[in-house]
């Protein structure tokens, strides 16, 4: 399987929070008065053998076992376990590249946790350089704004699923919750050390003696549309992935991609911190 690593790149100045702020407060009132608020909606995805998604994947799954806990040969209760770690922890950052045909196709990072002024932070810059930033605040919804597309900071009422996808801690989650429940010959391939570039904000590069996995499970990919000003979701009906995860349980990498070339490579910072 191919695999690239994300280059290290400066982490991306989100707006100024005092003055995006005040421009949701805005947003709501206009909202109150009973103006309009421009929705977006989800994009039919990209061509080929890729298809729209329907609906998204059930959530619940029955308690994990702990990574300690966990045997690293018995490959479904550790994927089981990390995937539970990623999401009880108080803070996760991740970075992350998107590939189609083997070329880039995206960068970003997003992050979640308790020292935040949001409930959830999105930076996405596409392959044509327009840099999106999205947003969950708490009482005020899914918020997004871009340099192409959209008019200014955009309260997306209601939100597609693809909106809430891209723009809610579910981004951080959801691609592991996948593999959770539909990877198939998941396997332990080997122990090695795996390096993760500086991450956002200032996360430091660091280096991990992590489990490496590979399987194989239909894979879901956001993307920016900035002629209409709409977040996509496509769906990758089979993808071959790489899982890295450390000793203590926490996942650091995960990568796939299709036998077209079309995939992603997370690197996931500062879990269970």
């Amino acid at each position: 399987m191919l695999f690239t690593d994300p280059a290290d790149q400066a982490p991306a100045q989100s707006p100024d929070w005092p003055m995006t702020l005040l421009v949701v407060a805005v947003c709501l009132t206009v909202i109150a008065s009973g103006w309009g608020v421009s929705r977006l909606v989800l994009d039919g995805g990209s061509q080929g053998a890729s298809t729209p998604v329907d609906h998204p994947s059930p959530r619940a799954r029955p308690p994990a076992e702990r990574p300690e806990e966990a045997d690293p040969a018995d490959a479904e209760a550790v994927l089981e376990a990390a995937a539970e770690e990623l999401r009880s922890s108080p803070s996760v950052q991740v970075s992350y590249a998107q590939y189609s045909q083997g070329t880039e196709a995206g960068r970003g990072w997003a992050r979640a946790g308790e020292d935040l002024d949001v409930e959830f932070e999105h930076y996405h810059r596409t392959e044509e350089e327009v840099e999106v930033f999205r947003y969950e605040l708490a009482g005020s919804g899914h918020l997004m704004t871009a340099e192409k597309g959209l008019n200014g900071l955009t309260l997306l009422d209601p939100p597609t699923e693809a909106d809430l996808r891209l723009c809610s801690v579910d981004f951080l989650l959801a691609t592991m919750d996948a593999l959770v429940e539909s990877a198939v010959g998941l396997e332990l391939v080997e122990t090695e050390e795996v390096r993760l570039p500086r991450g956002p904000e200032g996360v430091p590069a660091s280096t991990h003696t992590a489990h490496r996995y590979s399987g194989n499970f239909p894979a879901s990919m956001g993307g920016y549309d900035p002629d209409t000003g709409d977040n996509t979701l496509t769906r990758l009906p089979d993808a071959e992935f790489d899982l890295w995860i450390d000793e203590d349980g926490h996942p650091r990498r995960l990568s796939y991609e299709t036998a077209d070339g079309d995939g992603e490579t997370y690197d996931y910072h500062a879990v269970g911190n």
